[in-house]
């Protein structure tokens, strides 16, 4: 199901999304097991310097420096590996182990060499999506292959978002395989102002279109369930993220008014995308869509007395957002309160006009209120 308001969602996948494994096993330089090692491979040098000047350039019995060669190497792998038991990064501990017991002086040196090599390097590495994205880039789609795509997809016969009324003209007119071909696109790209044409299929003569309907909206609903489960698991794993709770309650807005699903779901879903909005604003009291969010919720459910109030609360404090005003216009309305819509309407109703994709029979409302005023 292509999900509503993406954004908000996508950043659910994004707390939820395990860390990379390459920055997981990413082992930082500046580590207890690093700087051990770098003390030992000091001492280690030395020692074992000394063991091949006492090797070559004395007349002291060769078993003698072999023997200390040998205990050298001993306690270095007894400490290398207990520090591996406490469970300390011991990487180039362990190299500087192997190569000390087996080379001496020079394998110790070499190691030496090699750590520094690795800091240096290391400094200039790139990280591995980086890497990863220079040898298999992502493809920088031209508008001409998009098109290309919306027109193989569909999309391109209804811009912006899936027409409504070209899927309930479908569903009304078309034949049984366009039906099942509509609905199989609306269940993939749900949007509650699919929920019409899904009650007509729920009508539809055709035993198969309305089999096909209800599996669909009984899919709606596990997937309700999975994603709402999804943004819980992220609020618990970042229970001070006030943008899960953002996200909480845009989820529940979208799933308030389908029409389709269980009526008490719904019911519930409006009760609680009013508490999340109301809980978000406590933290962010500015955020301008939450209390357009909250004033619309509260007028869809027939509050209307509520919704004029809380509408005037954002236009008091100063937020200004121009589907609100039409929110409070038409709570007014409603509450035949007209005298006072008359002077909301002179106030605030050019900004409300200024909005582009104003339906003309509300732009022509607004503006006799507004005249009426005059």
């Amino acid at each position: 199901m292509k999900l509503l308001n993406a954004p908000i969602y996508n950043y659910v996948d994004e707390v939820l999304r395990e860390d990379d494994i390459h920055d997981v096993e990413r082992v930082p330089v500046s580590t207890p097991g690093n700087s051990l090692f770098v003390v030992f491979a000091v001492l280690l040098t030395l020692v074992h310097g000394f063991i091949l000047y006492l090797l070559l350039g004395t007349d002291i019995w060769p078993a003698i420096p072999i023997l200390l060669h040998i205990v050298v190497a001993v306690v270095t792998l007894v400490m290398t590996y207990g520090q591996y038991q406490r469970g300390m990064d011991v990487q180039h501990l362990g190299a500087l182990a192997i190569v000390s017991a087996t080379t001496g002086i020079f394998g110790t040196l070499g190691a030496l060499v090699g750590f520094v090599a690795y800091v240096i390097f290391r400094q200039k590495s790139q990280h591995f999506t980086d890497w990863y994205e220079s040898i298999f880039p992502t493809d920088n789609v031209s508008d001409a292959q998009r098109i290309f795509d919306e027109i193989l997809e569909g999309i391109d016969e209804h811009p912006t978002m899936y027409n409504v009324m070209s899927f309930t003209d479908v569903m009304r007119l078309g034949s049984e395989d366009q039906k099942r071909r509509a609905l199989a696109r609306m269940t993939t790209r749900f949007h509650p102002r699919l929920s019409p044409p899904f009650k007509i299929a729920l009508k539809d003569p055709s035993n198969a279109i309305r089999v096909q309907a209800a599996t669909a909206i009984a899919k709606l609903e596990r997937n309700f369930m999975q994603v709402l489960e999804r943004i819980e698991e992220a609020r618990v794993r970042e229970p001070h993220n006030h943008q899960l709770l953002y996200a909480l309650a845009r989820f529940y807005d979208d799933y308030a008014f389908t029409g389709i699903l269980d009526g008490e779901l719904e019911k519930q879903n409006r009760k609680r995308a009013l508490e999340s909005y109301k809980a978000y604003l406590q933290h962010d009291p500015n955020h301008a869509d939450a209390w357009v969010a909250v004033g619309r919720i509260l007028y869809r459910s027939g509050q209307h007395e509520e919704a004029a109030e809380w509408l005037q609360q954002a236009i008091d404090k100063g937020i200004k957002v121009k589907t609100m005003y039409l929110w409070y216009f038409e709570s007014l309305f409603r509450m035949r309160k007209f005298e006072a819509l008359r002077k909301a309407a002179n106030t605030h109703g050019r900004d409300a006009l200024s909005h582009e994709d104003l339906p003309h029979h509300v732009r022509e409302a607004v503006t006799l209120w507004m005249r009426s005023a005059a």
